[in-house]
């Protein structure tokens, strides 16, 4: 499959950026959350043999998801406006020796394939597009007849400990303010079942996971941290920074401290995935 590549980022309002810290969160953030996508995808109807077109596809990983569980018989190609994301994306799959998965550059609203597909998914992609609706039904029609379309999004505020961390719930509440700030739902993923509805696929269906720690999971507190350093410009801007962590450096100990001593269980935010067969 193929489609009509463009140079410019329009049909997205991707506004975090893609400096290297941006990457690296990228990064950790598919070694937290790839498990659960697979198994989102693998109950949506992902099979050997399947053509798959990722959206926003960014450093590859679902697009790496995807192409495990479509096996050598199927493809996927990768589709992301930001060039250098298209490039490393590329180089990582060279190392896996992923020869089934390929990437380009494009926007969202400039491609256009040769032949359907038999999936097309996405994964916290819908909340940076201008009109998420339009732009899934738009990707829908791409979709082969009895095809799954399948999107994934997040939750940031239904984030928690047990027991309660306070400073965890401040910035968990900080960390939404930001999105907001900057035009973004921090609850994108519980609007999904009405998008799909808005876009004519009718009512999808659903699931939801979570990663899950102690003070001792490094990936958890890390990401925690990469994801408040993100947002604290905004945060320095609309005057409610948390003093007690303005220092971002020092969140990861101070956290770690206040967790190990309440032998707090970690949830971080939960990611939900909408499917439907067209």
């Amino acid at each position: 499959m193929t489609t009509t590549p463009s140079a410019a980022a329009s049909g997205s309002t991707y506004v975090l950026g893609h400096a290297d810290a941006e990457v690296q969160r990228l990064l950790l953030q598919g070694r937290l959350y790839d498990r659960y996508t697979e198994h989102a995808l693998r109950v949506a109807g992902l099979r050997p043999g399947m053509r798959v077109l990722d959206i926003g596809s960014g450093p590859g990983d679902v697009s790496f998801v995807a192409a495990r569980l479509v096996g050598t018989a199927g493809s996927v190609l990768g589709v992301d406006a930001a060039p250098q994301m298209v490039e490393l994306a590329r180089a990582r799959a060279a190392e896996q020796g992923l020869s089934t998965v390929h990437f380009i550059h494009s926007a969202i609203d400039s491609i256009e394939l040769d032949e359907p597909v038999d999936a097309i998914i996405g994964r916290l992609i819908l909340m940076h597009l201008p009109d998420p609706a339009a732009a899934l039904r738009r990707l829908s029609s791409f979709v082969r007849p009895g095809g799954v379309i399948a999107f994934s999004e997040n939750d940031i505020a239904a984030a928690y400990t047990v027991p309660d961390l306070p400073l965890f719930g401040q910035v968990i509440g900080g960390i939404v303010r930001a999105f907001e700030a900057m035009g973004l739902s921090g609850r994108f993923g519980t609007t999904l079942h009405a998008i799909f509805a808005d876009a004519g696929l009718g009512t999808p269906r659903l699931t939801l996971g979570a990663p899950v720690g102690t003070a001792d999971d490094a990936d958890i507190l890390a990401y925690a941290a990469e994801v408040w350093r993100l947002v604290s410009p905004i945060e320095q801007q609309g005057g409610f920074a948390i003093d007690e962590v303005a220092d971002i450096d020092n969140f990861v100990p101070r956290f770690r401290e206040q967790a190990l001593a309440a032998d707090a269980l970690i949830t971080m935010p939960p990611i939900i995935t909408a499917w439907v067969r067209k």
